[in-house]
């Protein structure tokens, strides 16, 4: 019973030691970091020209629910933020044509953005929005 309780605690001690992520393992990260920054800027241009909507988003101030990357041959960045509209594409008449409350409510919206700096800037590799 000694060797068993020992070997628990000895067990216990370097997993509460080793908490620093493995190599590919999706990890937390600072938005506030140029290059997430980056990643993320270019995720929401890319976002608003394959859009076929009369508005432009932007990320809600201080709305980025979650951010994470993970390395695999560059770095994959995942963002679920809270976007509002910014602009708009067309005419301003159009944008005065829609309830006001309707261009209020904020979109939840997931994107994908694969980094690797020596080919170019990031890529949107996938995004999904929901109101």
């Amino acid at each position: 019973m000694f060797w068993t309780t020992a070997t628990l605690l000895v067990i216990l001690a370097f997993a509460r030691v080793s908490t620093s992520p493995m190599p590919g393992e999706m990890t937390d990260t600072d938005v506030n970091i140029p290059a997430v920054k980056d990643a993320l800027n270019s995720a929401v241009g890319e976002f608003n020209k394959q859009s076929n909507d009369v508005y432009i988003y932007k990320v809600a101030t201080s709305k980025v629910i979650k951010a994470t990357s993970q390395v695999v041959s560059g770095i994959m960045y995942r963002f679920e933020v809270e976007m509002v509209i910014s602009g708009y594409k067309s005419s301003p008449q159009e944008m005065c044509a829609k309830d006001n409350s309707e261009l209020k409510k904020p979109n939840t919206c997931y994107f994908e953005v694969w980094s690797q700096p020596w080919l170019g800037p990031p890529k949107l590799m996938k995004y999904a929005c929901k109101h």
